[in-house]
Parts: C-alpha cells; structure tokens; sequence
C-alpha cells in the first residue's frame, strides 16, 4: 500500500486554494479551471479541479526536471512553440470567463476597439525583410530563423501601441515570428504582408487581454493562473511521452524504451490474455461479376438488390472467364499477399452483395467493375509467432509498463508531498489526494 498524501486543512487565507510543499495555488486559478470545465459539463466539481491542480503541479515539477523542456516540447519545431500555446489558452480562458466585461473595456477604447491602440504602423523597406529572410523565391530545407537572424528581426517595428493607463510597446517581427506554427513562418519567408499584420493585431490583442486582468485582478494572480495552464500542458505531454493519449503508433521515447526489453514470455502471455485482438479471416468462398463499365455495373447491382440469381447474372453479363460457372472464385485464403479482388472479398461481409467497386488501374487504363459475393467465411487468429503479433503485444506491453511507472511516479509524489488545503473551497470530499492506492 503507497503512501498517502500529507493533507491538513489549516488554510483560511480566501485568496488561497492550497499550498503545496510550501508554495500557493491561488484561489483565482482553481476557481477559473472550474468555472472553464462547468462549460463543458455542468457537474463539474472544484474539488475535482483543485486535485488536479495540486496533482499537475507535482507532476509537471518532477517532469522538468527528469526529461526537460526540449524532450517534452520536442514538437515545437512544426507546431506552436510551448510558451506561446500557453499565452493563447491563457488568453482565450480569460475571454471565456470575462468576455463581457473585456467587450465593455474594449468599448471604452479610441475608437471603440483594439485599433484604437495602435499608435504607428511603420513601412518595413523589402532590404529589411531581405535582411531577415533571405532573398524571395530560395529553396529552403527549414523555415526557421537563426540568432542573427532573429536579432536583425527584433529591430523591425510591425506596429507601435499604447495601452490604456499602461506602457507604450512595439510588436517587432521577431515576436510575430515567435508566435507561429511552421505554415505562419511559410507565410512570413513568402513575405504576405497581410499575413504579418493580422499576426501583429492578433499579439496586440493578447497583450490587451492580460493588461486588462494583470489591471483586475493582479499580476500574480495573472501569473499563477499561466503557471496552472503551464502545469497542464507539460502533464500532457508527460503523458504523452508515456504513450498516454496518443496514437498506438506514435513515437514514444519511454514506450521505445520499454519495447526493447519485453521478453518472448511477456508477449506469448499478452498473446493468451488478448487473442481475440488477433482474429482475422482465414479464407472466404466467393463469387463475382465482373463488368466492363460503370452504367452496366450498376443496371446489374440493381437487378441483384431486387433479389435476381446472382450466378445467373455472372453467366450472362461477366466478363470474366469465370463467368459460365457462376463467378466462382473458390476458396480464397488468406495469406501472402493477396490482390485486390481477394482484399474486396475479404473486406465483405458473408451473404451480401458489395457495391460495384472500380478496379484500381492506371489512368490510361481500361478500368472493369467488380461486384462481390462472399457465400462463406471461415475465421481464424494470427500465428502467434507472427511479427504482426510481435509488434501488436510488443507496444501494448510496453504502454502498460509506461503507464504503471507514471502511476507509479505520481503516487510516490503525492506520498512525499505536504498540501495544505483551504477547506472552504471544497464542493465535495476530496479523492485524490485522501484515498490510498
């Protein structure tokens, strides 16, 4: 039996939800997860999401230091850079939570709207942009900038703004730059100018939203509620590097790992627990009909739907020289590597006709219509010495054993983690945190 969390319920600061080892959650966060996820379901307790928090935030601590942001974030190379994703959950969280108060802020502005903050729009000479990019039209391996590049970048004012009883700021294309996935950089080496301009708007629109509730609410609330979002995401991806929530065939470095030491043993009795996984057709009795175009094709589909003799029409219209004995195929086994007439057959369902189906040829190609009929199926399961088995058990092993060290991972954190909770918050008794495993 693990260790259970060392809880008390000695805080009665209304500011704070928990401390944890010491450090605060705030109140304002956990409150905003829980007023965010009611959105999606009605019955969504705060208990629930204060747990969450307390449990992400030693998760995500642990998971930085084990594996690092590179490691964790290693997608950041094609998608949204992690930092950024974080500032626009931030940003789009507020304006679920506080969107009419921000409409009314934003009413009050120059102009009635974000424009109204722009102080300057400067032209950006092309030999500037050169300067940055390269020469228009170059072939490129990757679209990304280096640190010269990137310093040359941050010179270039897109736009000036003021905001309201704050500081004056420029948005430069080095933070454009920042702020995109792999196509909005595409965009940027392409030099669409407007592409640049809704971007910039776009950064001036988060920066708006978090001096409007920096202004409300705080700095460090602001602040605490980002560390929350910043938690979730890097508990994600700590999932996700133990092949939690992705698809089986995606690349996970501690399920590669763990495949590389899974014994014969542990796949044969994977294999013995799971063999229904492994059921495949053995062999299919068949016949078909086969047509030289589409219109006569589907004439013969109908007649066959109105309940026509299916050997009868593959006597009178098929093409094939099977025809005369009714379209009989035979027995089609399955093994090798069966062609596309036997992959039809195999996909079929016993006793009912398919659709016509066109043969799969080359554009200038005489294509012909097949229509399928499977008289009998018989079932079967993969040899369990086969590598479709070896691969299959391999990776489900390997993602139990992933999963369990996570599990594992979290119950030692909760067992030496001290978490002061502010009973006053509590909707419902606490799980997590009070139960052992």
């Amino acid at each position: 039996m693990s260790a259970q969390a060392a809880v008390a319920y000695r805080l009665n600061d209304p500011a704070l939800a928990a401390r944890i080892d010491g450090a605060p959650l705030l109140a304002f966060s956990v409150d905003a997860l829980w007023r965010s996820a009611r959105q999606a379901d009605a019955k969504a307790s705060r208990s629930a999401a204060l747990e969450q928090a307390v449990v992400n935030r030693l998760l995500a601590g642990s998971a930085r230091k084990t594996y690092g942001e590179a490691a964790l974030f290693a997608g950041q190379r094609v998608a949204f850079a992690h930092d950024v994703m974080v500032d626009d959950q931030l940003v789009a969280m507020l304006r679920g939570l506080y969107g009419k108060e921000l409409e009314q802020a934003m009413q009050r502005l120059p102009g009635g709207s974000l424009a109204g903050l722009v102080t300057a729009q400067p032209a950006i000479a092309p030999a500037a942009l050169d300067a940055v990019f390269g020469r228009p039209g170059q072939l490129r391996l990757e679209y990304a900038l280096d640190a010269g590049q990137l310093a040359r970048a941050q010179d270039i004012v897109v736009l000036r703004y003021q905001l309201p009883q704050g500081p004056a700021g420029a948005i430069t294309l080095a933070d454009v730059y920042r702020r995109q996935n792999v196509q909005g950089r595409v965009a940027l080496f392409a030099r669409q100018s407007t592409h640049l301009q809704q971007q910039a708007r776009l950064a001036l629109a988060a920066l708006y939203v978090q001096h409007w509730s920096t202004q409300r609410f705080g700095a460090a609330t602001v602040a605490d509620l980002r560390r929350v979002l910043d938690e979730q995401d890097t508990v994600q991806a700590l999932q996700q590097l133990h092949g939690i929530g992705n698809d089986i065939d995606a690349g996970s470095p501690v399920v590669k790992q763990l495949s590389a030491q899974v014994s014969g043993a542990e796949i044969a009795e994977y294999y013995r627990r799971h063999r229904e996984e492994f059921r495949r057709i053995e062999k299919v009795k068949a016949r078909h009909i086969r047509l030289p175009d589409e219109r006569t094709a589907q004439m013969v589909a109908g007649q066959l739907s109105g309940g026509a003799d299916f050997g009868a029409l593959a006597r009178r219209y098929s093409s094939a020289a099977d025809s005369q004995t009714g379209g009989e195929l035979g027995w089609l086994q399955h093994s090798g590597t069966p062609d596309w007439l036997a992959q039809l057959a195999f996909a079929q369902a016993e006793g009912q006709v398919s659709h016509p189906i066109r043969s799969p040829v080359g554009p200038n190609d005489k294509a012909v219509w097949e229509i399928v009929l499977v008289d009998q199926r018989v079932d079967g399961y993969q040899d369990p010495a086969s590598e479709t088995v070896r691969y299959v058990a391999t990776n489900a092993v390997a993602r139990e054993k992933a999963a369990a060290q996570l599990a594992a991972l979290r119950q030692r954190l909760l067992g030496t983690a001290r978490i002061d909770i502010n009973r006053s918050l509590l909707d419902q008794p606490l799980h997590v945190l009070e139960s052992r495993s």
